[in-house]
């Protein structure tokens, strides 16, 4: 499911997959591909003391929703 660019605002009220692509985030956030991964990377190097909240499921780094959204600083949607 590829996400299009929204809002914060607009988030909450998305019916969004309960773990997003890196990509899909990065494009929810609005920074680059390369940006939103190097911060991926500094999550888990940190083991979650900085950078984008990621989980890797096998070989696939996955950003949870919950996470975003609190990132974006919105009310959960569930």
């Amino acid at each position: 499911m590829r996400v299009p660019k929204i809002t914060a605002e607009q988030l909450t009220t998305l019916q969004l997959p309960p773990f997003l692509r890196v990509e899909d985030a990065a494009r929810i956030l609005d920074i680059s591909r390369s940006t939103a991964y190097e911060q991926a990377g500094r999550w888990l190097a940190t083991h979650g003391q900085e950078g984008l909240p990621v989980v890797r499921l096998g070989r696939c780094l996955r950003v949870p929703r919950p996470a975003l959204v609190k990132m974006l600083g919105t009310a959960p949607d569930s």
